[in-house]
Protein backbone atom coordinates (compact mmCIF):
# COMPACT_ATOMS: atom_id res chain seq x y z
CA UNK A 1 0.00 0.00 0.00
CA UNK A 2 1.43 3.45 -1.02
CA UNK A 3 1.23 6.08 1.41
CA UNK A 4 0.01 9.64 0.45
CA UNK A 5 3.05 11.94 0.61
CA UNK A 6 1.32 14.52 3.03
CA UNK A 7 1.02 11.94 5.45
CA UNK A 8 3.00 12.63 8.56
CA UNK A 9 5.45 9.79 9.73
CA UNK A 10 7.15 11.41 12.22
CA UNK A 11 6.53 11.00 16.09
CA UNK A 12 8.13 13.99 17.61
CA UNK A 13 8.10 17.87 15.65
CA UNK A 14 11.06 19.04 13.90
CA UNK A 15 12.76 22.36 14.41
CA UNK A 16 14.30 23.87 11.62
CA UNK A 17 16.71 25.49 13.43
CA UNK A 18 20.37 24.61 13.16
CA UNK A 19 22.30 22.83 15.52
CA UNK A 20 25.99 21.82 15.15
CA UNK A 21 26.43 18.56 15.63
CA UNK A 22 29.64 15.86 15.14
CA UNK A 23 29.47 13.04 12.64
CA UNK A 24 31.91 10.37 12.56
CA UNK A 25 31.86 6.11 11.96
CA UNK A 26 30.99 4.14 14.50
CA UNK A 27 32.92 1.31 12.46
CA UNK A 28 36.35 1.50 11.06
CA UNK A 29 35.51 2.33 7.35
CA UNK A 30 38.10 2.91 4.06
CA UNK A 31 37.28 6.36 4.15
CA UNK A 32 37.66 7.46 7.11
CA UNK A 33 35.34 11.13 8.65
CA UNK A 34 35.14 13.78 11.36
CA UNK A 35 32.51 16.43 10.67
CA UNK A 36 31.40 19.19 12.61
CA UNK A 37 28.54 20.98 10.51
CA UNK A 38 25.09 22.23 11.14
CA UNK A 39 21.68 20.08 10.93
CA UNK A 40 18.85 21.82 8.62
CA UNK A 41 16.18 20.08 10.95
CA UNK A 42 16.18 17.95 14.40
CA UNK A 43 14.06 16.23 16.66
CA UNK A 44 14.87 14.90 19.94
CA UNK A 45 15.37 11.70 18.22
CA UNK A 46 16.93 12.42 14.95
CA UNK A 47 19.02 14.92 12.66
CA UNK A 48 19.07 16.08 8.94
CA UNK A 49 22.00 17.31 7.95
CA UNK A 50 24.35 18.00 4.59
CA UNK A 51 27.54 16.65 4.82
CA UNK A 52 30.50 17.61 3.33
CA UNK A 53 31.32 13.61 1.95
CA UNK A 54 29.39 11.60 -0.15
CA UNK A 55 30.03 7.92 1.80
CA UNK A 56 26.91 7.50 3.76
CA UNK A 57 24.66 4.90 3.07
CA UNK A 58 21.60 3.51 4.37
CA UNK A 59 21.55 1.50 7.81
CA UNK A 60 24.66 2.92 7.87
CA UNK A 61 25.73 3.25 12.09
CA UNK A 62 27.50 6.67 13.09
CA UNK A 63 28.07 8.58 16.24
CA UNK A 64 26.36 11.50 16.47
CA UNK A 65 27.22 14.46 19.03
CA UNK A 66 24.13 16.13 19.68
CA UNK A 67 23.92 19.39 20.21
CA UNK A 68 27.89 19.74 19.49
CA UNK A 69 29.69 22.88 20.80
CA UNK A 70 33.74 23.39 21.44
CA UNK A 71 33.12 26.00 24.21
CA UNK A 72 34.57 25.45 27.52
CA UNK A 73 32.09 23.50 29.68
CA UNK A 74 29.92 22.54 27.39
CA UNK A 75 27.73 19.08 28.10
CA UNK A 76 27.60 17.98 24.92
CA UNK A 77 26.02 14.29 24.34
CA UNK A 78 26.91 11.33 21.90
CA UNK A 79 23.93 9.19 20.37
CA UNK A 80 24.77 5.67 18.72
CA UNK A 81 22.95 6.71 15.28
CA UNK A 82 21.47 4.66 11.90
CA UNK A 83 21.42 6.36 8.78
CA UNK A 84 17.46 6.14 7.58
CA UNK A 85 17.34 7.84 5.03
CA UNK A 86 19.93 9.38 1.76
CA UNK A 87 18.67 11.75 -0.38
CA UNK A 88 20.53 12.79 -3.55
CA UNK A 89 20.68 16.36 -3.68
CA UNK A 90 21.86 19.23 -6.32
CA UNK A 91 25.70 19.60 -6.91
CA UNK A 92 26.15 15.89 -6.19
CA UNK A 93 25.59 16.55 -2.13
CA UNK A 94 24.11 14.65 -0.27
CA UNK A 95 21.14 15.62 2.57
CA UNK A 96 21.30 12.52 5.46
CA UNK A 97 18.47 11.09 8.14
CA UNK A 98 19.84 9.61 11.11
CA UNK A 99 17.95 7.90 13.67
CA UNK A 100 19.56 8.64 17.38
CA UNK A 101 19.61 5.16 18.53
CA UNK A 102 21.10 5.23 22.36
CA UNK A 103 22.57 8.03 24.09
CA UNK A 104 26.62 6.88 25.02
CA UNK A 105 27.40 7.27 28.65
CA UNK A 106 31.28 7.27 29.40
CA UNK A 107 32.19 6.28 33.37
CA UNK A 108 31.00 4.06 35.57
CA UNK A 109 27.20 3.98 36.31
CA UNK A 110 27.80 6.26 39.45
CA UNK A 111 27.55 8.79 36.47
CA UNK A 112 24.32 8.08 35.21
CA UNK A 113 21.95 9.95 37.09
Amino acid sequence: MVRPSSEERRRKIRTKIPRMIRVRPSEPTLEDFDEILPTLNSSRESVYFVPQNGIFERNMRVFVTFPYSEGPGSLNQEFLGKVTRVDKLPGAKQGVAVHLLMPIYVGTKDTIR
